[in-house]
């Protein structure tokens, strides 16, 4: 299966620099974001039998606009959410301590104690949604999401090398054909 994964557009936490999660301010995105995903959907050469969402404001408006050109099926998919970043989220990234940021890009981090998840918890969901698709078709999908999963995907999918950075409509591909091998 070819999944071609999608970061929302920006929203406003995102300019602000704070840590969004998913269970911080639902909101969709910027004038600018809305422009960044308009311009991503004009330069993307594969069409999607299908559209998995993640259920926030800022994926729903980005499929949204990606769909006024393939007019594909949306399907919200819970397991696709943000990472939980619980009592931290919407707080501005220079007010959290630099060793738990770092330590969270190197999918290290446990936000368990701020009532949050673990990186584990996300794998977890992740593969539960993959396990219910037919992976081993010619199909090709959307997956319109989060930083914390596209990341968590170049994780599980080690052969995947990330050829850019994880910025707001930014495009990732994917050919999976079986799940993961968890750790």
């Amino acid at each position: 299966m070819q999944i071609i994964v999608i970061r929302h557009g920006e929203t406003r936490l995102n300019k602000e620099n704070r840590l969004q999660g998913s269970k911080g301010e639902n909101e969709g995105l910027t004038q600018e974001g809305k422009s960044m995903v308009e311009k991503l959907r004009d330069t993307l050469l594969l069409s999607p039998t299908t559209m998995y969402i993640s259920p926030l404001a800022r994926t729903q408006e980005t499929a949204s606009i990606l769909n006024e050109r393939f007019h594909a099926p949306i399907v919200l998919v819970p397991e696709l959410v943000e990472r939980d970043f619980g009592t931290l989220s919407g707080k501005l990234r220079s007010d959290v301590d630099p060793k738990i940021l770092e330590d969270d890009l190197e999918e290290k981090y446990d936000y368990h104690p701020y009532n949050g998840e673990s990186i584990g918890d996300v794998k977890e969901r992740v593969v539960s949604f993959l396990s219910t698709l037919p992976l081993s078709s010619n199909e090709t999908v959307f997956f319109v999401t989060h930083r914390g999963i596209v990341r968590v995907l170049y994780d599980l999918y080690p052969n995947n090398v990330l050829s850019s950075e994880v910025l707001p409509a930014s495009k990732h591909a994917f050919h999976i054909n079986s799940l993961p091998k968890m750790m």
